[in-house]
């Protein structure tokens, strides 16, 4: 998962903290693209921190928890804690107590409420109790299991709680034997399916909930391993609406999260926090919207195909279009986050014209057409898949206004823009897969020179790296050992790394926390990422880099990379002494 920043004056700024578990999970990308954007208006740096789950019970991944100490008042003004990830493994209570190590900075976090703290979070009932009820009512469903996320998770008890109320609310009969744990991966989805299926043997379902959209895809690849369709078998929903929902086959039905306002809130209240003239009051919960899919079995491609062959009466809706246009068109625009500049002025208009032309029936396809030429052009420098996908929910929200009275309308516009969500899918999937295809070969012929000279001076890694990373999206970097693991209080070595105009690190000594403000990241974008360097589940030092582009799989393939290294070049100087 990854997604690009824009570049910005260099120059002193505030710096804010975000502390994440992972760079390579779709939803914590969309928060932290919108704390960057949130931080950007600020004129701020963000410093995204990435040191795993607080006290995970896995020693090996609880070792990343070491580079959260390195975020000290001396380095950052403010901390951004996204409380609803890291904050899984112990749960709130514990991750509160934590917090305190840091009760000399202003701090707030987003996903779940923690005591103390001013705290952003998102209406995680409403929306997951709505989208339970739809199966019921919409499909008949009564035998409906649930996988449920970690019992720490307070979001995960509220929507265990919107589960058996939605049950409660239709007089269906709450059966824990059709509940089943998971922990928000895909794999656990999987498995709470053949716990269903295998262990308690149980038939009849009806219809599988899920906590979140990885677990509802889990299972939903394990149901097609044994043969069951989705949805004419099983219906499966979701929560959270990452890009995976949308590209699943058939497309996952779940409940959007507002990931993406809801970082970007959080560095704006992170901003007031800092202000001494400024008032914080509290903010109500982020509403939820639901997503209808094809794998409840609401909306089927072939159908929808017949259906706008078949109708090509006039929505009666023209007046409507006209006097909203104004509000359609600035909508539209303000979903995609200025991204579609590349479409030629008058993108949105064209859009929206070819909209309500298919929705006259003058010409059947004209609106997947129209988003075809603007997704071409858009191709040459990269198409954000969120920003479509938004901007075809914005132009759904504004244009049900205007066909509301018309039912064979309605299901006209339904139709149009499904069809064109699956048709945006597949041209923005194909242009992320050769992107990511040349990435991964730019990728591998980097790690192939890293280890080549991983033995060698220090100099020669330096080089590699100003060589290769600057294609990959990484505009500096640099990587630290600590003189003795595990002691991140122990002085610090620069090992290698690069600058801008690929100026190399020299050989210096610090302290570890001072390596997010080393002079060599001076005059880079305003985006940093710090990684821990672990190594046989010991610490072994950290890494800095500021990117333009941040992308979770190849972040990941470096921390590893340079965690072998410094345990190499650790192994080598005791070697030697």
């Amino acid at each position: 998962m990854s997604f690009s920043i824009k570049p910005e004056p260099p120059g002193p700024s505030p710096v804010y903290a975000l502390l994440v578990e992972s760079l390579d999970d779709e939803h914590e990308v969309a928060v932290i693209r919108g704390v960057v954007a949130g931080a950007r208006e600020a004129g701020a740096t963000v410093l995204c921190v990435a040191g795993g789950m607080v006290d995970d019970p896995d020693p090996d991944r609880r070792a990343r928890n070491a580079v959260f100490d390195l975020v000290v008042p001396a380095g950052v003004q403010g901390i951004v804690v996204m409380s609803s990830a890291i904050g899984t493994a112990q749960g709130v209570e514990a991750l509160s107590q934590w917090l305190g190590r840091y009760s000399a900075l202003p701090v707030c976090c987003v996903g779940i409420p923690v005591e103390g703290y001013r705290s952003l979070r998102v209406d995680n009932y409403s929306g997951l109790k709505s989208l339970t009820e739809h199966l019921i009512v919409k499909h008949d469903c009564q035998r409906i299991a649930y996988i449920d996320g970690p019992a720490q998770s307070p979001e995960c008890v509220e929507r265990f709680t919107a589960y058996q109320d939605a049950l409660q609310a239709h007089d269906l009969e709450f059966n824990a034997e059709l509940v089943v744990a998971g922990d928000y991966s895909k794999q656990s989805g999987a498995r709470a399916m053949r716990t269903l299926l295998e262990e308690r043997r149980i038939s009849g379902i009806e219809a599988v909930v899920a906590a979140n959209d990885f677990m509802a895809l889990g299972a939903m690849e394990e149901l097609a391993q044994r043969g069951i369709r989705v949805p004419e078998d099983i219906k499966v929903i979701g929560f959270d609406d990452i890009e995976s929902a949308r590209h699943a086959r058939p497309a996952l039905t779940t409940v959007r999260q507002p990931a993406e306002l809801l970082g970007k809130q959080g560095a704006q209240l992170l901003t007031r926090l800092l202000s001494p003239d400024s008032r914080v009051s509290e903010r109500p919960d982020l509403p939820t919207e639901l997503v209808i899919r094809n794998s409840c079995g609401c909306v089927s491609l072939d159908g929808s195909l017949g259906m706008a062959m078949q109708e090509t009466r006039e929505p009666g809706s023209d007046a409507s279009f006209v006097d909203r246009r104004q509000v359609i068109l600035a909508e539209v625009v303000r979903a995609s986050r200025g991204t579609f500049g590349g479409a030629g002025a008058g993108w949105e208009s064209r859009l929206l014209d070819a909209l309500i032309a298919e929705l006259r029936g003058s010409e059947r396809g004209i609106f997947t057409r129209s988003l075809h030429q603007s997704l071409s052009k858009l191709d040459r420098a990269g198409v954000d898949a969120d920003a479509v996908q938004e901007v075809l929910s914005a132009l759904r929200r504004q244009s049900l206004a205007c066909v509301a009275s018309d039912r064979v309308a309605r299901g006209k516009l339904e139709d149009i823009l499904h069809d064109a969500r699956v048709f945006a899918s597949a041209i923005v999937g194909h242009a992320q897969a050769a992107r990511t295809r040349a990435l991964g070969v730019r990728f591998r012929e980097l790690r192939s020179a890293f280890r080549a000279r991983m033995f060698g001076a220090a100099a020669g890694l330096s080089r590699v790296l100003a060589d290769n990373l600057p294609p990959l999206g990484v505009e500096a970097c640099l990587v630290a050992a600590l003189e003795t693991p595990d002691d991140i209080s122990s002085p610090a070595e620069s090992l290698f790394g690069f600058g801008p105009s690929g100026r190399l690190a020299p050989a210096e000594r610090f302290a570890l926390h001072a390596l997010p403000s080393h002079p060599l990241l001076e005059q880079t974008l305003r985006t940093l990422v710090l990684l821990p360097l672990v190594f046989d589940g010991q610490t072994m030092g950290a890494a800095v880099l500021a990117v333009r582009t941040l992308n979770g799989g190849i972040l990941d393939e470096l921390m590893e990379l340079f965690a072998v290294a410094t345990r190499a070049r650790y192994d080598m100087k005791r070697a030697a002494t």
